[in-house]
């Protein structure tokens, strides 16, 4: 047997609490009152722990077992009526048979060893002059072992040990009663995304439902807690932290109200610019556990399919820049509106697109990533691109309208205006017809005219057209830009 499987067993014929430890009040989980998490996205949390203490007048050592081990112990916040925190400190070297062995050292303990002839046992004595990761260096009446065979028993355990991580607190109390104390702090090691899946229902209509993801590996088990989840900004987050007290009052009757009104279903709501959103019922989360819960579920949400082409082609009078069987890119346009049944603050997360065949059989069409979407925002998903569409363009002729010459001081400026004339084939192999959407970028002083289907400026810089494409067929788009280049001689 390994050396450290017998320490485990000396270690279970010792007392487990030293007397050192008999002055503490130690609140665990039966003093537990109420437990609330908020969950940030990016690997943080705020954790909410009432715990019932008895306290005595004057001054008080408590010790709050149970927290998480990612604590930030900085961050600790105790509060209650009729009390003052005066010392906390936070206790993580926990109980194991390497750490007793490493903190034993200078002790005596008794050895035993099994005698191979007979199975009894042989006890004898000795120091740990030395501990290494467990490994103890042992000093016998009869000399120096290093790799001693059998086991060591222990007579008490060492007072810095715990066998769970502890906040350690010095309370002065106004008054010996029993009280429920606050603890809040911030830990790492627990996060939550959203994931989304969207059921394309017709060429208009799709079912969409979310699910928020939490990973907990804080080191410490959530037990019957209320969950809030928080979407926004990690700054944003940061700098909230000072508003603590306002969402240790506020997160308790935001998700109890909501439970009563809405049943199942998430509730979202805001605060100091992020979007909060209440889980509808206490919850376990254990350490190193992955849980899922239902964030929302939406039929027949309105969606707008587009092709959209961002033109590679530029504006040069030295050349003349073509593309060809350029395929558009297949996005999915959502309003998050109430009048496309939506209008609910949406997470970030990864949207996922299914539609079913001919034959009913659902397939995966695609997926992209939202930002964090309010109300009203529109969203824009590249889920690939089209196959059965395609395009080629050139810049078919450039042309030298006119020509002027200025100074500028010392400089002279040779003002030359061009005609760029273009030409763009869509080609549509599929059964449907498909409206395109190709986009030009142009220079903000560049003029578009002469063109065959009429467009429009969507900014200072993108110009837009909208081709109706027949079912098997083909359409031409033509327009002329022009454009002012200027070449500077300075002498």
């Amino acid at each position: 047997m390994r050396l450290s499987a017998w320490l485990m067993l000396g270690i279970a014929t010792v007392a487990m609490v030293s007397s050192a430890w008999a002055a503490e009040t130690i609140v665990g989980e039966k003093q537990q009152q109420n437990l609330e998490i908020s969950i940030y996205n990016n690997n943080l949390a705020l954790v909410k722990d009432t715990r019932n203490v008895a306290l005595k007048q004057g001054i008080n050592e408590v010790a709050f077992e149970g927290v998480a081990s990612s604590i930030k112990p900085e961050t600790a916040l105790i509060s209650a009526d009729g009390i003052k925190v005066l010392e906390q400190n936070y206790d993580y070297d926990l109980l194991s048979a390497n750490n007793i062995t490493d903190k034993s050292v200078g002790q005596k303990v008794k050895t035993v060893m099994i005698n191979p002839t007979t199975g009894e046992n042989i006890f004898d004595e000795a120091e740990i002059v030395s501990a290494t990761y467990g490994l103890p260096i042992l000093k016998f009446s009869y000399g120096i072992e290093t790799n001693f065979p059998g086991r060591l028993v222990f007579e008490k355990l060492p007072t810095s040990l715990r066998s769970e991580p502890t906040l350690i607190a010095k309370i002065d109390s106004r008054s010996a009663e029993n009280k429920d104390v606050s603890l809040a702090y911030l830990t790492n090691g627990i996060g939550w995304k959203t994931n989304y899946v969207a059921q394309v229902v017709d060429d208009n209509k799709l079912n969409l439902t979310g699910w928020v993801t939490i990973n907990n590996e804080s080191g410490i088990d959530y037990k019957n807690a209320r969950v809030q989840l928080i979407a926004g900004d990690v700054n944003q987050v940061a700098t909230a932290v000072t508003a603590r007290p306002i969402m240790l009052a506020k997160s308790a009757r935001a998700v109890n109200d909501y439970a009563v009104a809405e049943g199942a279903s998430i509730a979202p709501e805001s605060i100091s610019g992020y979007h909060l959103y209440n889980l509808p019922m206490a919850t376990d989360i254990k350490d190193k556990q992955t849980k899922q819960v239902s964030l929302l579920e939406k039929e027949n949400v309105s969606y707008q399919k587009e092709a959209y082409f961002s033109s590679p082609l530029y504006f040069n009078y030295n050349s003349k820049a073509h593309f060809e069987q350029m395929h558009p890119d297949m996005i999915y346009v959502l309003h998050n509106e109430k009048s496309a049944n939506l209008g609910i603050p949406l997470p970030s997360g990864i949207v996922r697109f299914y539609e079913n065949d001919s034959e009913k059989s659902l397939q995966f069409v695609g997926e992209d990533r939202i930002s964090h979407a309010a109300e009203g925002e529109k969203m824009r998903l590249n889920l690939g691109k089209y196959f059965n569409v395609y395009a080629n363009g050139k810049v078919a002729e450039v042309n030298k309208l006119s020509e002027t010459k200025e100074q500028d001081g010392t400089c002279s400026v040779l003002k030359t205006l061009y005609a760029y004339d273009v030409e763009v084939d869509f080609h549509n192999a599929d059964k449907k017809a498909q409206e395109i959407v190709f986009s030009q970028r142009i220079d903000t002083d560049s003029k578009i005219s002469d063109e065959n289907v009429n467009g429009k400026l969507k900014d200072a810089s993108t110009y837009e057209w909208k081709i109706s494409v027949p079912a098997n067929g083909e359409q031409k788009l033509t327009f002329r830009v022009t454009a002012v280049h200027e070449n500077r001689n300075c002498r």
